[in-house]
């Protein structure tokens, strides 16, 4: 999977070149993010500037960072959880 950083994301949702935006809950309950750009083939992996995946504990924080960051430039949200078995 390719990766992003936070502030390719930040400026690509801003000029609306995010085509899908999908919050996915990992086997060990935290979640991270995969985008789809319109001009580039692929999933993208929301990653820290050191290149490990920027997940979260918590849906909530998660949100809340979206809307902090993102305020409404986004297209609408994917949520995939985990089947648990």
């Amino acid at each position: 999977m390719n990766s992003i950083i936070e502030s390719e994301l930040a400026d690509f949702a801003k000029n609306k070149a995010i085509k899908s935006f999908n919050i996915v809950q990992s086997k060990i309950d935290s979640y991270f993010v995969v985008v789809t750009l319109t001009w580039k083939e692929g999933d993208w992996e929301l990653t820290t500037a050191r290149g490990i995946p920027r997940e979260w504990a918590s849906l909530d924080r998660l949100v809340r960072h979206i809307q902090r960051k993102y305020n409404g430039t986004l297209p609408p949200l994917i949520l995939t959880l985990f089947k648990k078995d």
